[in-house]
């Protein structure tokens, strides 16, 4: 299994494909596992795909330390120098989006195209979340009284509709399996929690100077779509894609439209 160096820190990445790289990075208390199938099917796009575990999620090393939102953008940077990548788009979804703000203003040098999903700035200037969605993200007490069955589909639920889960039962057993197999240690959401809750990049997002492309669902009730809105009025030349009734899985219930509004995104900018 491959793993990258960040000083003491190992971390977990796959390399699926071939072409143009662009690295996926996961969200709040989640893996690389839980991209499901889209890796795959960006990846027959003719994309050199990179997965990769935050540090304290997945196979990376779970070591309960500080971390910050600059040191997991750094990580990135350490998975691209040991997958021989000088440069590459990102996509990032959450606090993962967070991340690839920070590294596309931290890191400008090593960024092709930027993509960022169902995010948010940080500070003062984030679009509030629903009450029951702040339940489910931080109440931890709340959310250890249920099974890891009853955990993972109440959190399924704020990623996909219930339309969607009840034809797609498949897709709940897989986020069931992969989050279980790997569960994120709670010390590792206190630990990434207060990282999001340290990290504004307001005043910084004028000068993302890369092509960006902002993507949510407008019926997500963990990150509100505003933020998406507020992101693309601060980043010079953002586009802005809505994905009506979606919620914070877009990229699991529209996986199609994710992968086709990417790949439209990258090669309009690959042109110019």
């Amino acid at each position: 299994m491959p793993f990258a160096s960040s000083g003491d820190i190992k971390l977990y990445y796959e390399v699926i494909g071939q072409g143009d790289p662009l690295i996926l990075i996961m969200g709040y208390g989640h893996h690389s596992q839980h991209w499901g199938d889209l890796p795959q099917q960006l990846a027959k796009n003719n994309y050199q795909v990179i997965t990769m575990d935050n540090r304290g999620v997945g196979r990376s090393d779970r070591v309960d330390a500080p971390m910050s939102i600059a040191m997991m953008a750094d990580d990135v940077c350490s998975v691209m120098d040991a997958a021989g990548l000088k440069k590459t788009s990102v996509f990032g979804v959450s606090m993962g989006g967070l991340i690839a703000q920070v590294f596309a203003l931290n890191h400008p040098d090593r960024l092709f195209n930027l993509v960022l999903g169902c995010t948010f700035p940080g500070g003062t200037h984030t679009a509030p979340t629903d009450p029951e969605g702040m339940r489910i993200l931080f109440d931890y007490e709340y959310l250890q009284k249920m099974t890891p069955e009853q955990r993972s589909m109440t959190v399924f639920r704020f990623f996909c509709s219930d339309e969607f889960i009840e034809a797609n039962r498949a897709s709940f057993e897989y986020y069931h399996r992969v989050t279980t197999e790997y569960p994120t240690p709670l010390s590792i959401f206190k630990r990434q929690a207060e990282a999001i809750a340290s990290e504004d990049t307001w005043d910084r997002l004028p000068y993302i100077k890369a092509p960006t492309m902002i993507i949510s669902g407008t019926d997500d009730r963990l990150v509100n779509f505003k933020n998406s809105e507020l992101l693309a009025k601060r980043i010079p030349g953002a586009e802005l894609t809505l994905l009506q009734d979606k919620r914070h899985g877009f990229f699991i219930e529209a996986m199609d439209s994710t992968r086709i509004f990417i790949n439209g995104f990258m090669k309009r900018r690959s042109r110019r």
